[in-house]
């Protein structure tokens, strides 16, 4: 039996236009992690926002106000609790595959202390050179915690079995990728920030920082995986955590 959960840890506030959405208009969007139990252990893809952002005085949340961006979390909503809640010790996590290395993806690493950390080779090497991560954000203050780290380059079978492949999606970030996850639930492809919602699937409205040629190819590549019952889960789409969410986030 595999199985996946998804996990909502938080909400990212901030200019519509900056995540594809009506500009001059602040949107908040979520901030999803997800958990895929299989025979072989648990694999979190991202594991969300810092735990430190659930309390006053974080100071990274200062530096992204000033850029007049937020995160609200509540402290029942960060990644330990959502574990928790689905009787998972979070020392036992095995993997964390990180879509890339920006603090609302990875935020949660500390809190997972024996897992291995899954992460493109493009993207870890961006991470450590100063004027790349600078330029997209990626902060080793939440993802240099001496893991044990699983670089892989493009395409790579999780588990072996073809329940969990990776899939590079590269343009976000230097060396972003996405999922698809084929469990109990169904066939799902976990886009991450290749696509942040629905819409911008048709927009193609892209962030600044972003190569914008390598998102158009890469989004074209992971809409072309699809079949007639694959779910598309992007990765800050409100629509897909409202009323009806696209996944669970406990046990039945």
């Amino acid at each position: 039996m595999i199985r996946l959960f998804g996990c909502v840890c938080g909400q990212f506030h901030g200019p519509g236009e900056g995540l594809g959405m009506t500009p001059g208009v602040r949107a908040t969007v979520p901030v999803p992690f997800y958990v895929i139990e299989h025979p072989d252990g648990v694999a979190l893809f991202d594991c969300g926002c810092p735990e430190s952002m659930s309390r006053p005085g974080d100071s990274y949340l200062d530096v992204l106000r000033a850029q007049d961006l937020d995160v609200t979390l509540d402290p029942q909503d960060v990644t330990t609790r959502h574990l928790e809640r689905l009787e998972i010790d979070p020392s036992k996590v095995r993997y964390v595959i990180a879509s890339h290395l920006h603090f609302d993806h990875v935020g949660g690493l500390k809190d997972l202390p024996n897992a291995t950390l899954v992460v493109q080779r493009r993207e870890w090497d961006a991470g450590f050179d100063r004027e790349v991560a600078n330029h997209y954000g990626l902060r080793k203050r939440y993802f240099d915690f001496g893991h044990e780290v699983l670089q892989v380059d493009g395409e790579h079978d999780l588990f072996g079995d073809g329940s969990v492949k990776l899939v590079p999606s590269y343009g976000h970030t230097p060396g972003h990728q996405s999922a698809r996850v084929k469990s109990d639930a169904g066939d799902h492809i976990l886009v991450g920030d290749a696509c942040y919602h629905e819409g911008v699937v048709e927009s193609r409205q892209f962030p600044d920082f972003s190569d914008p040629g390598a998102m158009n190819r890469s989004l074209d590549a992971l809409l072309a995986l699809r079949e007639p019952d694959t779910v598309m889960v992007f990765g800050h789409d409100p629509a897909q955590w409202a009323d009806k969410p696209v996944l669970p986030s406990l046990r039945s």
